[in-house]
């Protein structure tokens, strides 16, 4: 985040803060209690937010050096990350083309990619390298090696963030995932030069736009968080939203110094933290000592999710420091959100009633909007 934006930031958290608001939506909302169990929308959703769209997935940090590599899954489908020889990112479906075994598990250096089932073996550009036994794969016509290459997929790192589509047509570069209003903006992070500290990974009985709703409103902080999040940040919240993607910030509590500071004189970092939502609902959270990603996709059934936890050190940072904002954060999400989340995807399978959602829970508006008006676009 450059100067400028920073002390515009910190200007609107500080009068909110002072003032004792956050940003407002125009009016309340309302949502269908079905959204989060009607199995006809869950597959449409993951049809047309997650299949045919494109998908952050990773930080660039993860996969930091020639020769590194990330295996993930992306909704069950196995996907492997590698930075080749010369540096440059691939993306492949996580499969040898003999007979479809696993090349790679977590993550590290390779440069080969080896199938424990029969031992084909390929480059980190795909290439199958060696087949045992291998006179018994030629035709008398030809040499066909080429025709085994990995499977490759589209993937973008433009701003330090890694993503990719799962079918070979999908854009990935920021224009296409609807972020490129903040493209800019995240680029001056400077994300490449962060250290990966951990991935973790969840799977719980709620449903995925429930999940995604923790992270999108302040609202709760005081009483969910109220021994933890809310020590050390205001729920006085600041928003924009853009096209597919949104920018939300909380002041630290300590915020309410710079009214006895002249602005020439501010951080010059923002006072507090900030969210940044990806499209279909990928958050990326910055602050001072690092940053996180919450990546939540469609599991098995409506009430299932499967959730991505993932830290970075910030370069300048100690890196301990970093560690335990990471940790601190992800105690707070499993420990209180997630609970949340489960109880409340209880209630609403029994209760069926519908939802309102307040105009201090302008974010949670705008989201749900994108995700009903992008499934019924992609029908």
């Amino acid at each position: 985040m450059d100067k400028k934006t920073a002390k515009n930031l910190n200007r609107r958290l500080l009068a909110n803060f002072m003032d004792g608001v956050s940003d407002f939506a125009e009016a309340p909302a309302h949502l269908k209690a079905d959204i989060f169990f009607d199995e006809a929308l869950f597959e449409r959703e993951k049809t047309s937010l997650y299949l045919n769209a494109p998908q952050p997935i990773a930080f660039s940090a993860e996969i930091p050096d020639p020769n590194s590599f990330l295996a993930v899954e992306v909704l069950n489908i196995p996907i492997l990350l590698v930075r080749n020889k010369k540096g440059v990112l691939k993306a492949f479906i996580n499969a040898c083309t003999h007979r479809g075994g696993k090349l790679a598990d977590g993550d590290g250096y390779k440069n080969l990619f080896t199938c424990s089932f029969h031992g084909w073996s390929f480059d980190p550009d795909g290439n199958v390298v060696s087949r045992p036994q291998e006179a018994c794969f030629h035709f008398d016509t030809s040499d066909n090696r080429s025709d085994f290459a990995l499977t490759e997929l589209p993937v973008s790192e433009t701003c330090g963030v890694v993503v990719i589509g799962l079918k070979k047509d999908i854009g990935v570069e920021p224009a296409d995932a609807g972020y490129e209003s903040l493209a800019s903006e995240l680029q001056n992070y400077n994300l490449k030069t962060y250290k990966a500290l951990e991935r973790k990974e969840f799977d719980v009985a709620a449903n995925w736009k429930l999940i995604n709703d923790l992270s999108l409103e302040s609202y709760h902080f005081p009483v969910l968080h109220r021994d933890t999040v809310a020590q050390i940040l205001a729920e006085t919240s600041i928003f924009d939203a853009y096209d597919r993607c949104s920018r939300w910030a909380f002041p630290w509590m300590s915020i309410g110094r710079l009214n006895e500071i002249e602005e020439k004189d501010w951080p010059e970092k923002i006072e507090g933290s900030c969210t940044y939502t990806l499209f279909p609902g990928v958050m990326l959270i910055l602050n001072a000592s690092g940053a996180q990603m919450i990546r939540a996709e469609p599991g098995e059934r409506p009430n299932h999710t499967r959730i991505s936890y993932i830290g970075l050190a910030h370069p300048e940072t100690d890196e301990a420091e970093a560690r335990s904002g990471y940790e601190f954060g992800g105690k707070v999400f499993e420990e209180e959100d997630l609970v949340a989340a489960i109880q409340c995807q209880k209630g609403l399978e029994a209760s069926r009633k519908n939802l309102i959602l307040g105009t201090n829970e302008a974010l949670l508006q705008f989201w749900h909007r994108i995700w009903a008006q992008s499934t019924k676009l992609n029908d």
